[in-house]
């Protein structure tokens, strides 16, 4: 196999997309200094938690000390900067490869596809131990040295950027809500027999798809039906419910789904979105780096009209609620007013609503907060998952076409802002909500591969840096069997994104 000198990007959005750029090295790593110290352990990264991974070792539980060989293993390949040797080969070659290389996994991918991967595949060798990627990757030693590898569980964390992960994870990971969806999605999948894009591809051929999604839609109104159990039930009866999430996750469906849910218990209820009190375009707040304006900041909202708003209306004042039209000119008032009465839900849906700044000291009072996330746990091959950032850019790629007016290379570009945002104001408050949603759909995936061809052309990106995001992000979605969006219930959440959903936005 001949050797691919492959040019490497170092600024715009990479710089800000860091996890995907430390983790992906340190698989490769990791997967060496296993291939090393104990050849043929077979093992599964199963999902990515903030920082990092969480995998396991099939057929065997390492023990503290097996883990600690292994810790040093990787340490020694860091301190020696390997070079990385990174070629773009045809399909034929790389299943040739893994074939050789014992990897089922990665075989059962990629036949299990009718997509031409006309762009390559990349492979990633470190003195022969190889793995499939869908981008280049830098070999930035110096910002691994920091990594961490310790038993969880039944299995393994892995973590590429500690300081992330220590920000956002709690002490006790026994306690984190996060983990415990991630565990209770990655159970599901399994009972239901789908854990990879390969076991996804087969459903869809098989023709199973219209049985699986219905009994996807309903574990996710069944999750959506109990939470509401739970705000009613609740001791202390909070009547402000916040619903809180990053970008992406499903935040106006859920929303819209909890209150049809709470109307089945008898109760009124009024949403309110905090998109509706952006400020105008001339006071949304500057990236410093980009220059764009960052839509993404808790200052881009009219923090004080919002407390004012929902100040008076739980005291039971009438209230010209604001409405924002992305027409620049900042919050217009509705012609008639609300008011709500004392046994009223008011749910507020944003990607602010847990972060402490939204209140500052304005109000003492009960609420219930809910965390909404798309938490996919569906693997590309044993030794990548896909990850939930991956997961959500897809999402808002297919969204911002369709209905906002906005091109992939608009809404790549702003999307290293919204990394930055989350990780700073979203991501640390999610430990802090009553319960966290997971908004994913295991299907869904294969929806979005249905529009890739159609919205995400490389040939119409501004600059070699959005081509390549775009060419990897293409070569994901090219493994699956697209799905047509016919057959997807009005009520998913999936709608957000696509279109046709029965509730209004």
């Amino acid at each position: 196999m001949n050797q691919i000198t492959v040019k490497k990007y170092r600024s715009g959005p990479s710089e800000k997309m860091s996890f995907r750029s430390l983790m992906e090295p340190l698989l490769v790593i990791f997967n060496k200094a296993l291939a090393d110290l104990y050849p043929g352990l077979e093992y599964y990264i199963s999902y990515s938690i903030p920082g990092g991974v969480f995998g396991f070792f099939k057929d065997k539980q390492l023990d503290g000390e097996e883990i600690k060989n292994i810790r040093h293993r990787i340490k020694k390949l860091i301190s020696e900067n390997l070079d990385f040797r990174q070629e773009i080969l045809p399909c034929e070659k790389v299943l040739r490869f893994f074939d050789l290389n014992n990897r089922p996994d990665i075989l059962e991918l990629l036949y299990s596809h009718n997509t031409k991967m006309d762009q390559g595949m990349h492979l990633i060798h470190l003195n022969g131990s190889g793995e499939l990627f869908f981008n280049h990757i830098d070999e930035n030693y110096k910002k691994l040295e920091n990594f961490q590898l310790f038993k969880y569980l039944h299995g393994f964390f892995l973590i590429a950027d500690p300081k992330f992960y220590e920000r956002v994870m709690p002490a006790r990971l026994e306690l984190s809500k996060y983990l415990k969806r991630f565990q209770e999605s990655e159970k599901t999948m399994r009972q239901l027999g789908i854990e990879s894009i390969a076991q996804l591809n087969e459903v869809i051929e098989k023709g199973e798809l219209s049985e699986f999604i219905k009994i996807s839609e309903a574990y996710q109104a069944k999750k959506i039906s109990q939470i509401a159990d739970n705000i009613v039930g609740h001791p202390l009866k909070p009547r402000l419910i916040f619903l809180a999430g990053p970008t992406s996750s499903g935040k106006t469906t859920s929303a819209n789904r909890l209150s049809i849910e709470l109307k089945v218990l008898g109760k009124k209820v009024l949403i309110m979105s905090l998109d509706n009190f952006y400020l105008p375009h001339s006071m949304i707040p500057l990236d410093p780096e980009s220059g764009i304006q960052n839509f993404e900041l808790i200052t881009a909202l009219d923090l004080n009209l919002f407390r004012e708003t929902i100040t008076n209306l739980l005291a039971g004042e009438k209230v010209y609620l604001p409405r924002y039209y992305f027409d620049g000119k900042g919050a217009t008032p509705d012609k008639d007013h609300t008011a709500i009465t004392p046994d009223t839900y008011i749910i507020v849906e944003g990607i602010h609503g847990l972060n402490p700044e939204l209140w500052k000291n304005a109000m003492d009072i009960e609420s219930y907060r809910l965390y909404v996330s798309a938490l996919n746990t569906l693997n590309i091959h044993d030794h990548l998952p896909l990850s939930t950032s991956d997961h959500r850019l897809i999402r808002r790629l297919v969204r911002d076409h369709l209905f906002r007016g906005y091109s992939f290379n608009e809404t790549i570009k702003r999307w290293p802002d919204v990394i930055v945002n989350e990780y700073h104001s979203i991501f640390p408050h999610q430990e802090s909500a009553h319960a966290i949603f997971n908004s994913s759909l295991i299907y869904e995936i294969a929806v979005f591969a249905h529009y890739a061809p159609v919205i995400l052309k490389p040939e119409l990106a501004e600059n070699e840096i959005i081509k390549e995001e775009v060419k990897r992000l293409n070569r994901i979605l090219g493994l699956l069997q697209p799905i047509d969006p016919k057959d997807i219930p009005p009520t998913s959440i999936l709608r957000e994104f696509i279109g046709g959903s029965s509730f209004i936005y």
